[in-house]
């Protein structure tokens, strides 16, 4: 779970902007105890209008961690996803996050630009004393980086000089060991980066999968068929069960003589005009029987529900983090709200960082008497940089509605629109 983040010039944001998941503590199922006498939210929802920066702050949380784990093959090749504020776009992006894998925190800051990371220093806390597991410093292009490992991770010698050898200046120290074979004194390394590249996920989950490949991976797992199943029966999708099947497919000739006279290789010919195609059929029920609905034929909310379950089996299951942007898109908000409470009474050491349009939620006792899960974000007018408000630093009364607050403007974080009447004359 992440206990905090900020970032400094990157994307929408200029200035430091930070997320806070810090609970005062059980004080409801919104909050967790990650460590002892540590208390953590699971749930974090950003609101504000169109274009205002709150996937950019999804994006930036994916961006760190993908930085810690993804190595470079080459020393020339560019540090992706560097894209610094508009104004500033000469001076580094930099990002802290503190988070937990194993129950253990960890701290990682790092500082880089298009080219280097400048500097990155990870600690942890094994024993709830902070200790250091390296530090990196840039000394120059083409020049081995300054790197000093904590003594209490025992690396040998000869491990701590084979990573220095293998790290290039575009990406981190950590993920070393996804590309050079080290010794078993290197275990410490080998657990964090496994865990999170098991249980930190990208922006929307992992991958392109598409509804096909997650409900053929749903039905070949029992317990995560059972699970698909239930949770499209309570939907009231009028859906009992689902299946793979293979479909027909029908390619005009037009088509077939095109991708014939196309330079493909062979194998791809042969899969563009394969005769048929996995899908899914779906069981639906009446009171005069029960029949099969194609997957074509669903809807794009349920086409929706179906995609994000993927990512809520993991979160009730085992220990996850996944960013959803626009949850609610699509969805009735009756059944939004049902999602999110599967995943708050069903989770424990699991967090859902959310972006969503649908303002009703603030209206949910549950959000109300959790303020510190939502966060305003809104664009400061002078700087064109987005900004972003913890929903418990306004100072509200207990009592008021943070729904109607920020309904009226209290809060800020919504569009001035101006006036509906266009006069489009000189």
């Amino acid at each position: 779970m992440i206990r905090d983040f900020w970032v400094k010039n990157y994307l929408s944001i200029r200035d430091k902007q930070e997320l806070n998941f810090i609970a005062k503590g059980a004080s409801s199922e919104l909050a967790t105890e990650i460590s002892e006498g540590v208390f953590l939210y699971k749930l974090g929802i950003l609101y504000g209008p169109n274009a205002s920066g709150k996937s950019n702050m999804l994006i930036a949380l994916n961006k760190v961690f993908s930085i810690l784990v993804y190595s470079k093959s080459d020393a020339i090749q560019k540090i992706n996803g560097y894209i610094p504020f508009a104004l500033t776009k000469d001076e580094p992006t930099e990002m802290h996050v503190s988070f937990y894998a194993n129950g253990i925190r960890y701290d990682y800051d790092v500082m880089f630009n298009e080219q280097y990371i400048l500097h990155e220093v990870l600690n942890y806390y094994p024993n709830k004393s902070k200790l250091i597991f390296y530090e990196r410093t840039f000394v120059g292009e083409n020049v081995q980086a300054d790197i000093k490992f904590g003594p209490s991770l025992k690396l040998h010698a000869k491990t701590q000089e084979s990573i220095r050898e293998n790290t290039l200046n575009n990406h981190s120290v950590l993920s070393v060991c996804s590309k050079a074979a080290l010794k078993e004194d290197i275990a410490p390394f080998n657990i964090l980066h496994k865990w999170i590249m098991d249980n930190y996920h990208d922006v929307d989950g992992d991958g392109n999968k598409g509804v096909v490949e997650i409900l053929k991976n749903a039905y070949n797992d029992p317990k995560k068929r059972k699970f698909y199943n239930t949770m499209l029966q309570k939907a009231d999708l009028n859906i009992l069960e689902f299946r793979p099947i293979i479909e027909d497919r029908i390619i005009p000739e037009d088509i077939r003589e095109r991708i014939l006279n196309q330079d493909f290789p062979e194998k791809i010919k042969e899969e563009l005009l394969k005769p048929t195609t996995e899908s899914i059929a779906f069981v639906n029920h009446s009171k005069d029987g029960n029949f099969e609905i194609p997957l074509k034929w669903q809807s794009n909310g349920t086409l929706k529900y179906i995609r994000i379950l993927d990512a809520l089996y993991d979160l009730i299951t085992e220990s996850h983090v996944y960013y959803l942007d626009e949850l609610g898109e699509d969805l009735h908000n009756d059944l939004l709200y049902f999602y999110l409470n599967v995943f708050i009474f069903n989770s424990d050491k699991s967090q859902l960082i959310i972006t969503s349009q649908e303002t009703t939620l603030l209206s949910q006792d549950l959000i109300n008497e959790n303020r510190g899960v939502v966060w305003f974000v809104e664009k400061n007018k002078e700087t064109a940089s987005s900004e972003y408000s913890r929903g418990d630093s306004f100072g509200l009364h207990k009592n008021l509605s943070l729904y109607n607050s920020y309904r009226i403007g209290r809060l800020g974080a919504k569009p001035e629109l101006g006036s509906i009447f266009i006069n489009l004359e000189d």
